[in-house]
């Protein structure tokens, strides 16, 4: 396959053979592979930098390495190693963690799943659970880029939260040199096109996650109005659960102001 760095079968510092790819995105490419020691099924992020494009992708990977080193949380799968390869023109780094098991929620509903609102509930307060876990690390950490894609679905019903390439643990200011915008089109707070990210960043994305779960529609095909997300139309929801949304996909300047108006009161 073109643009790959490594082929199945291709055992990689002597340990982990390849099988086959997992995703191929801007911060790397990852693997699935085997640890030929343990016999374990492993993710092996890998960047080349040879094809990085600005050192700002160096940076990220790097940091994300660190953050993932540094957590422990069923939900989140394990960090294993991390190191680099050099050969003649170039180096190439490697992140290794647990492989979860599963499909990510973007597979599942394209291959037609339809969660009913309790199994999108029992979804949300998982996320919700790695996300307080996260917050409440010091410093807080972000992950800047909740979507379906990064959420693994195993048999059993639990979610895994993967691909830690645009987190940020908040003594990082997301602007450097510039405004770098990190996350992906649809789920994306708004607040991210700025090259910013706050607490409630990952909240937005889970929003609009479930959103997509619901309605099987990306958040950026579906109606919007002032910023705002307009999903009324197109699913019903207990009462509760849908102002609980609504919350969830408002815009953290709106919100805020709502705060502000309410004090004033």
């Amino acid at each position: 396959m073109a643009g790959l760095l490594h082929q199945p079968g291709d055992a990689i510092a002597g340990r982990y053979q390849i099988r086959h790819v997992l995703g191929h995105g801007g911060m790397g490419i990852t693997y699935a592979a085997e640890d030929l020691q343990t016999n374990q099924p492993v993710a092996l992020k890998v960047l080349s930098f040879h094809h990085i494009k600005d050192w700002k992708m160096l940076e990220l990977f790097e940091r994300e390495a660190k953050i993932v080193a540094n957590l422990n949380y069923p939900g989140i799968p394990q960090y294993l190693n991390y190191f680099q390869i050099e050969t003649d023109g170039d180096r190439t780094f490697y992140l290794v963690q647990e492989l979860a098991a599963g499909q990510s929620l973007f597979e599942l509903v394209n291959q037609g799943w339809k969660p009913s609102v309790e199994e999108v509930q029992v979804i949300a307060t998982q996320v919700l659970e790695i996300l307080v876990y996260l917050q409440h690390l010091t410093p807080p950490v972000i992950h800047r880029d909740i979507k379906p894609q990064n959420l693994i679905r195993h048999d059993n019903g639990q979610i895994f939260l993967v691909d830690f390439g645009a987190v940020q643990d908040t003594y990082h200011n997301t602007v450097t040199g510039g405004s770098t915008v990190v996350g992906t089109f649809g789920y994306m707070a708004p607040e991210q096109f700025r090259g910013q990210a706050v607490l409630s960043t990952d909240l937005y994305g889970l929003g609009t996650t479930l959103l997509f779960l619901l309605t099987g529609i990306s958040p950026a095909d579906l109606p919007h109005h002032q910023l705002v997300i307009d999903f009324h139309s197109l699913v019903q929801l207990p009462k509760r659960f849908t102002a609980w949304l609504e919350r969830m996909i408002e815009p953290t300047g709106l919100w805020t102001k709502r705060l502000e108006k309410s004090s004033q009161q």
